[in-house]
């Protein structure tokens, strides 16, 4: 089985996105005989040329990128749009995206997955599934064993497809939890957000002992 891949995020291989396509293709490639093709970061603007050879020749296809506040980079927004010249020129293409995002909660990833599902059909290629991952900006912050099961899952779910040449149901709905934050969920999660992430920035920074000012109080 042959996969070519696109990592469409603006941090190449220094991103999350690379992580995660890594584990998944160290399992993909479990299996003997299969093959991958990995295009690791979108340069060729406004003309997209190795993206569209590799979307032509192509027998199954993985797009992966990050959101950004709920919203593809800029770079996966031109190349879709460059892929309009392509429509019906490869339709036995299996089209399969990797949507991850920083926000804990998968739900954030869902609008932008349906419209990659739409695209896949008006390029008039076979839809083959969605990967959809919340959390994923705390894989720098988080404790090794969490971040390590989230690798696992990864590495799974690319070993069953390179078995079975399907996503697995299963390890994609084990991947997408939580899907949203509980009230206690968010009682955990954002004072854990202010001390890992903002906090250590502010201290980077040297603006730690502003945490608490008002610049713009009632004294305007």
């Amino acid at each position: 089985m042959r996969l070519s891949i696109i990592n469409g995020s603006p941090r190449g291989r220094s991103g999350n996105t690379q992580k995660l396509l890594e584990h998944f293709i160290k399992g993909f490639l479990e299996t003997e005989g299969n093959s991958v093709e990995v295009l690791h970061s979108i340069k060729d603007r406004p003309d997209f040329t190795p993206e569209k050879e590799l979307f032509l020749n192509a027998e199954r296809l993985l797009i992966a990128f990050p959101l950004y506040v709920d919203a593809m980079p800029g770079t996966v927004k031109e190349l879709f749009e460059s892929f309009a010249s392509l429509k019906g020129k490869n339709r036995g293409l299996k089209l399969m995206f990797m949507i991850q995002c920083g926000f804990p909660e998968t739900h954030h990833t869902r609008f932008v997955a349906r419209y990659c599902e739409k695209l896949a059909r008006r390029l008039e290629c076979e839809p083959a599934g969605l990967i959809c991952k919340g959390g994923c900006e705390g894989l720098t912050i988080q404790p090794p064993a969490l971040v390590d099961k989230v690798f696992q899952r990864f590495y799974e779910l690319g070993k069953a497809y390179g078995e079975k040449g399907e996503l697995d149901d299963q390890i994609l709905a084990r991947l997408a939890h939580p899907e949203h934050l509980t009230a206690e969920n968010l009682k955990q999660v954002i004072p854990m957000v202010n001390s890992f992430l903002w906090d250590d920035w502010m201290k980077r920074n040297n603006v730690i002992e502003k945490s608490f000012a008002k610049p713009y109080g009632a004294d305007l």
